[in-house]
């Protein structure tokens, strides 16, 4: 570009010169921003993880099995708001998919033992599974199948939800949590290897809980996850490997359904008792009001 100065001489003016330095400052600004939006997002991400921690120093956490399921039917929006009602610190939820892709909760692969129809989960669309009436043993309730967001809205900002993923899209599952902004509120039992590397795939940061068998399990998922949770079972739920997962700072989840829940009813203790003993942060139960409050009268719940 030329342009004459005031003795008319000829001036020859680049206008993009200094263009270099000024997209030098965009992209420094660009950067500067997407680091603190990452640095946001990691710390609302490592939210369900860092409350576990907190409270299970001086807690164990109850999770509520298959909801609270004692006067409601498992896996019902009523026996989620039972479970609030009641205080209990984690839900656990089934989910499986329909065969027009809608996440319902649903334990089992056939709808046979929960309700009054028949059938694989997956042969029915969510509409047709409406025509079904949710059971209790053999009683038949006005509940019906729901959904699992419908389930999340009621449980967020409440309690920690312990997804059970059965048969489900994991990408649809996340979008689902994104779009209600929880997906740093919930923790996911996962049983299989393949299954938790598709998860961190898609958010490493994400709350994964492996099933966890063997010690080489338990410092697989110790250096290859970050979440800190690790799902225990009879043969790794030892007193070697529970003071090596404190050392290491994980978190413990364990079962004591069946055997130790039916002595705890009956008044029998000591079964519950060497479970508590080793200091799991998470146990999940049948009888979850009972154990939060016989934790509590042992100081161990808050």
């Amino acid at each position: 570009m030329k342009i004459k100065n005031k003795d008319g001489k000829k001036i020859v003016k680049y206008p993009y010169r200094n263009y270099s330095r000024y997209i030098l400052i965009v992209i420094l600004f660009l950067f500067i921003s997407a680091c603190k939006k990452k640095s946001k997002q990691q710390i609302k991400k490592n939210y369900v993880i860092e409350k576990i921690n907190s409270l299970s120093k001086n807690s164990i956490l109850v999770c509520a099995h298959r909801s609270f399921h004692k006067n409601s039917p498992e896996n019902s929006l009523q026996s989620i708001n039972d479970a609030i009602e009641a205080n209990i610190d984690i839900v656990e939820i089934d989910i499986r998919t329909t065969k027009d892709s809608v996440l319902v909760l649903m334990h089992d692969k056939t709808i046979d033992r929960t309700t009054t129809g028949t059938g694989l989960v997956k042969d029915y669309t969510y509409f047709e599974l409406q025509e079904f009436n949710l059971k209790i043993s053999d009683s038949i309730t006005p509940h019906k199948i729901p959904l699992v967001v419908d389930a999340l809205k009621i449980l967020k900002g409440k309690l920690i939800a312990n997804l059970d993923l059965k048969a489900v899209d994991y990408k649809q599952l996340y979008q689902m949590l994104q779009e209600l902004e929880m997906e740093s509120d919930v923790i996911s039992y996962i049983g299989k290897k393949e299954k938790i590397l598709e998860m961190i795939s898609i958010d490493s940061l994400y709350a994964v809980m492996p099933l966890v068998k063997t010690n080489e399990e338990m410092h697989y998922y110790h250096k290859n996850t970050k979440s800190p949770l690790q799902h225990f079972t009879i043969e790794s739920f030892t007193e070697a490997n529970m003071n090596w997962i404190h050392e290491k700072g994980e978190l413990v989840f364990v079962n004591t359904l069946w055997a130790e829940d039916e002595s705890f009813i009956e008044g029998n203790l000591k079964p519950m008792d060497s479970v508590i003993a080793l200091k799991p942060a998470i146990i999940q139960t049948d009888h979850p009001k009972l154990l939060v409050e016989y934790l509590r009268s042992n100081g161990l719940h808050n």
